[in-house]
C-alpha cells in the first residue's frame, strides 16, 4: 500500500509522460509571452534603445567587413554579432530601420521562447509549477525591459536552458545518459559564454550538480564548454589579440565602476525580485522581509530528498551563484536582473512544488464530497486565469510607462531623416538614431566606425572627471571626419568633453536642430 508521499511522487513521475499536457501548457505560456512582447513592439518608444543600437551596429558592421575590437570597439565577446549576422545582411540589403524592426522581433521571440524552455524544465514537479514558472517569468517587469530590444541576456539564456535541459533529463537524473550528451551541454554552455561571460555562473552550477554523481564523467562536460567558447572566439582573438583582451575581459573586471550605476546591496536584493522600476517594487525593509521568507520556504522544501532532483538542484544552486554575481558586480543596471530570473522564478515554483506535495497528503486525509470539491477546482481555475489577466494588464502598463521613462518617442527621430541627407557621415552618441532613419554607414570610406561610446568610456576606466588626452584626440578625429553629429544632448556624458574640444566643436559645427532629444549638428563648410 503507498503512502499519501509515495502516490504523490508516482504522479509527479508521471507528469513527465504526458507529453501532450504539457506540451500544451508551453505553448500556452509561451504563446502568452509573445502576444505581450508583440504588443511591446507596437508601442513606439524603445526601451534598452541604446544597448539595441550597438548590438546591431556592431554586426552590421562586422558583416560588411570591420571586424569587432581590431577595427571598433566592443566590450563583449563576438558570439552575438554571429548569431545576428543574418540579420546584418538584411539590414545591409533592405535598410537599417528594417533590419532593427526584424532584430527587435527575433529578441522577442528568443525571449518568449525562454519562457517555455523554463516551463519545460520544471515538468516534473506538475502543471502548477510549468504554469507558475511559465506565467511568472512571461510577466515579470524586469522581463519587459529586455524583451523588445536587442539584448545579449535572452540570447545567453537561451543556450543556458537548452543545455539545462540535457543535464536535468530524466534519463541524466538517473545515471543513464552518453557522454555525448554531456558534451553537447557543454558545448551550450560555451556558446553561451561566447555571448556573454555571465554564462560561467550557471555552468558552475551545472558542475557542482553533476560532479557528485559522475565525478571523472564530468570532463566532457568541462571539455565542450571550452570548445564551445574558444571555437568563435579564437578568430576573433588572433586577429587583434590585446585588443580582445583589454575590451572583453579588462573593461568588464579591471575598469573602475560607474557611480550612476553602482547601488546598494539592499538595492540590489530588491532588484534581484525582479519587479524594479514598477510599482510592485519593495521597499528595503520589504526586501529583508521577503527574502527572510523565501528563504525559509526554500529550506523547508529542499529538507527532503525527492525523485528526478537534479533541474530542482541546478535551480537552486544558479540562482545562488548567479545573484551573488550581481550583487557583487561593480555596477548594476536594470536589465542585468533578467539574467538570474529563470533561475529564481523556477526555483520559486519548485519550491511551491516540494511543498505542495506536502499539503496535497494532507488534503487527502480530508474528507471532502465530489459535489463541494468540483466547484471548488472550478473556483481556483477561474481565480487563476484573472490573476494572469490582470499581471497582463499590470505589465503592459508598466511598459508604457517604463517606455516613457527610459525609451525615446520615434516620431521625434524623423528629424535625423529630414535634415540628416542620406549618405552623410553621421557620428552619433546613440547609434539607434542613426539606424531607425537608415542614416547609419555613409557613403565615405572615412566615416568613423563607432559603435559604442560607452564601451569606450569603459575601455578608459571610466575617468569622466579628467578624460584623458588621446581619448578626446580620438573623438576629435571622429567629428573631424564627419558631415553630421547627433547627440542625445549638447552636454552628453559620452563624449569626452573638456574645454578645447569644446572650442573646437563651437568653431566647425552648428546646430540645426533641438527637437526633443535629438540634437542635430552640421559640419560648417570648410572648417
Amino acid at each position: 500500500m503507498l503512502t499519501d508521499e509515495q502516490t504523490h511522487d508516482v504522479g509527479e513521475g508521471r507528469n513527465l509522460k504526458r507529453p501532450s499536457q504539457n506540451a500544451f501548457i508551453v505553448v500556452t505560456v509561451g504563446l502568452l509571452a509573445f502576444g505581450v512582447y508583440l504588443w511591446q513592439l507596437s508601442v513606439p518608444e524603445f526601451v534598452g534603445f541604446y544597448d539595441s543600437g550597438v548590438y546591431l551596429a556592431a554586426t552590421i558592421h562586422f558583416v560588411s567587413g570591420a571586424l569587432p575590437y581590431k577595427d571598433f570597439v566592443f566590450v563583449n565577446p563576438p558570439g552575438l554579432l554571429i548569431l545576428l549576422s543574418p540579420v546584418g545582411i538584411l539590414a545591409r540589403i533592405f535598410g537599417s530601420h528594417d533590419g532593427l524592426v526584424i532584430a527587435r522581433i527575433a529578441t522577442s521571440f528568443v525571449t518568449a521562447g525562454n519562457v517555455s524552455l523554463l516551463a519545460w524544465l520544471v515538468r516534473h514537479r506538475g502543471r502548477v509549477a510549468m504554469l507558475v514558472a511559465g506565467v511568472g517569468l512571461a510577466l515579470l517587469p524586469v522581463v519587459l525591459i529586455v524583451s523588445s530590444g536587442v539584448r545579449l541576456e535572452p540570447y545567453c539564456i537561451l543556450l543556458v536552458l537548452l543545455a539545462a535541459l540535457i543535464i536535468c533529463s530524466e534519463d541524466l537524473a538517473r545515471g543513464e545518459h552518453s557522454k555525448r550528451s554531456l558534451i553537447i551541454a557543454g558545448l551550450l554552455f560555451g556558446l553561451a559564454a561566447s555571448i556573454k561571460l555571465w554564462a560561467f555562473f550557471p555552468f558552475v552550477a551545472a558542475l557542482i550538480c553533476l560532479t557528485p554523481q559522475y565525478r571523472k564523467r564530468v570532463l566532457p562536460f568541462v571539455g565542450g564548454a571550452a570548445a564551445g567558447f574558444i571555437v568563435p572566439v579564437i578568430p576573433f582573438f588572433l586577429l587583434a589579440p590585446r585588443n580582445f583582451l583589454s575590451q572583453v575581459f579588462g573593461a568588464q573586471f579591471l575598469a573602475k565602476p560607474n557611480l550612476t550605476e553602482t547601488t546598494g546591496v539592499l538595492w540590489r536584493l530588491g532588484d534581484l525580485m525582479g519587479f524594479q522600476s514598477s510599482s510592485l517594487a519593495p521597499s528595503g525593509r520589504e526586501t529583508v522581509v521577503i527574502w527572510l521568507i523565501l528563504i525559509c520556504l526554500i529550506v523547508v522544501a529542499y529538507w527532503q530528498r525527492l525523485e528526478l532532483e537534479m533541474a530542482d538542484r541546478f535551480l537552486l544552486v544558479s540562482f545562488i551563484i548567479t545573484g551573488a554575481g550581481i550583487l557583487v558586480a561593480p555596477a548594476s543596471s536594470a536589465y542585468y536582473y533578467y539574467f538570474s530570473a529563470p533561475f529564481l522564478v523556477g526555483l520559486i515554483a519548485v519550491t511551491l512544488a516540494r511543498l505542495g506535495r506536502r499539503c496535497h497528503a494532507l488534503a487527502n486525509r480530508i474528507r471532502v464530497s465530489d459535489d463541494v470539491r468540483r466547484p471548488l477546482n472550478w473556483l481556483a481555475g477561474v481565480a487563476s486565469l484573472i490573476l494572469v489577466f490582470a499581471l497582463t494588464l499590470y505589465s503592459t502598463t508598466f511598459f508604457t510607462n517604463f517606455a516613457w521613462g527610459d525609451g525615446l518617442y520615434s516620431p521625434w527621430l524623423s528629424k535625423v531623416a529630414t535634415d540628416v541627407p542620406s549618405g552623410s557621415c553621421v557620428v552619433s552618441d546613440f547609434v539607434v538614431y542613426e539606424l531607425a532613419t537608415n542614416r547609419f554607414a555613409g557613403n565615405s570610406p572615412d566615416c568613423p566606425d563607432i559603435v559604442d561610446p560607452y564601451g569606450v568610456w569603459q575601455v578608459w576606466n571610466n575617468d569622466y572627471a579628467d578624460p584623458p588626452a588621446p581619448l578626446v584626440a580620438l573623438w576629435k578625429s571622429y567629428f573631424e571626419s564627419a558631415n553630421y553629429v547627433v547627440l542625445n544632448s549638447p552636454s552628453t556624458v559620452f563624449v569626452p568633453w573638456n574645454k578645447g574640444l569644446k572650442a573646437w566643436f563651437a568653431t566647425h559645427y552648428r546646430m540645426v536642430s533641438d527637437s526633443h532629444g535629438v540634437f542635430i549638428y552640421l559640419r560648417v563648410t570648410g572648417s
